[in-house]
Formats: structure tokens, C-alpha cells, sequence
């Protein structure tokens, strides 16, 4: 699991990861809505910090692709549309694949139980229809994958793929019936890491997002939103 430090732990060097960290998940939850303006006294007076800081993180931020700055207006929060959160889906799904791919090749034991108890976590979740408890879990799953790849390059791609893709997604594109599939298909690509069987857990990785883009279009159709038939197919 991520080693995350608090803002009022924070020791000297480690302020602005534990402000940029506490500003993401503002932003990845909805505690502040896409396209609203950073109002950097407010949040600073919320956060019980100095505006240095705090300009760090936002920076940070801005270069993840969360936050767009704005010539004379100031920084927002990047608001992502459906044309662009398509793109992004494809996107993620070949990084995926070679996520998956390298994870089988190289995941260590330790690796494969961690993978295992947030597996778990989820399985739990899905029980009891618990969809803020299995989110968190699909998260940090999704995390330790990319991270256990162990490939620098391909994490700082997945992960700014990833975060502007939550920007899409915040308005829980889940249920009961979505979680049990979803987590099936975590099932499956758990089981080819397992195995070490790298082509099964590379289409097992690339399937599960691209049919997270299906359960993401279904939803909008369900919700009575005009979705052409032509992003319907993978």
C-alpha cells in the first residue's frame, strides 16, 4: 500500500509530497469539482499551511495533468469530456497490457501476496455491495500493478493517463452487478501473474480496462446521455 505522510506529520522535506498528495484526492474525489478555480488563500487556510507550499503542489499538479493554469485567471481544476476520456481509455488499456506483461515476468513473492490481500479487500467489498470500500481497493490494485511493473517511465505515464481519467469517472460508474464483474476480471489477471504466464496477464490487464470503457458507456446510456454507437465498440 502507498506510504502516504500526513500534512500535520509531515517532517522537514516531505511538506510538499503530503500537500500535493492531500490536494490530488481533493481533486480525484470531487472535494473540489472539476472546473472550479484553486482559491489558493482558502485552501491554504484549509490545509493550515504557508501559500508556498502550497504554489509547489499546484505546480505538481498542473504537470500530472490534474490542474490547468489559465493566463490572468489562475489555476483550475482540468475538466475532462467524454471524447477526451474515450481517448484516454485506449490509451490505458495498451499501457496495461504492458503492465501486465512485466508484472508476471517480475513480481516477487511479497508482491504476490500484497496483490492477493487487496484482492481480498475487494472480495469483501463485492460482499457486502460495499462500492466506496471496493473503490479504494480497485485503486490501490490498479497502483501496486503499475508500480510492480518496474518501469519508471511506463508509472508517471499510467498514473497521469489514470488520474485525468478519474477526472471522468468521479460520478461512480459502479454498482452491485458492475463491482461482481470487475472484480472478475481482477481475478483473471491475478491468476496470470500467479501462473507467470505473461501473455494471459497482459490481455487479462488490456480486457479489464476496455471493459471498464463498455461498463462506463452503458452507464451513460442508462442515464439517458447521447452516446454515438460507434464508441460502443472496444
Amino acid at each position: 500500500m502507498e506510504n502516504i505522510v500526513r500534512i500535520d506529520e509531515a517532517k522537514h522535506g516531505q511538506l510538499g509530497e503530503a500537500v500535493r498528495h492531500r490536494i490530488e484526492q481533493m481533486v480525484l474525489t470531487g472535494a473540489i469539482p472539476a472546473g472550479e478555480r484553486i482559491n489558493e488563500l482558502q485552501l491554504a487556510t484549509q490545509l493550515h499551511i504557508s501559500r508556498g507550499p502550497l504554489r509547489e503542489a499546484l505546480r505538481t499538479l498542473e504537470h500530472a495533468g490534474l490542474l490547468v493554469a489559465v493566463p490572468n485567471r489562475g489555476v483550475f481544476v482540468k475538466k475532462v469530456e467524454l471524447a477526451d476520456a474515450l481517448h484516454l481509455y485506449d490509451v490505458r488499456a495498451g499501457l496495461a497490457r504492458v503492465t501486465g506483461r512485466l508484472v508476471a515476468q517480475h513480481a516477487s513473492r511479497e508482491q504476490l501476496d500484497q496483490l492477493r490481500a487487496i484482492y481480498q479487500q475487494m472480495e469483501e467489498a463485492v460482499a457486502s455491495d460495499d462500492i466506496a470500500g471496493f473503490y479504494a481497493g480497485n485503486l490501490s490494485f490498479h497502483s501496486q500493478l503499475i508500480a510492480y511493473a518496474g518501469n519508471p517511465r511506463l508509472t508517471a505515464m499510467s498514473e497521469s493517463v489514470r488520474n485525468e481519467l478519474q477526472l471522468y469517472l468521479r460520478d461512480a460508474v459502479v454498482g452491485p452487478a458492475r463491482l461482481r464483474k470487475s472484480q472478475a476480471e481482477h481475478r483473471q489477471i491475478l491468476e496470470a501473474i500467479v501462473d507467470g504466464d505473461v501473455e494471459r496477464a497482459a490481455a487479462a490487464f488490456e480486457f479489464h480496462i476496455l471493459a471498464g470503457k463498455q461498463r462506463m458507456l452503458e452507464y451513460l446510456g442508462g442515464r439517458g446521455e447521447a452516446v454515438s454507437p460507434l464508441r460502443l465498440a472496444p
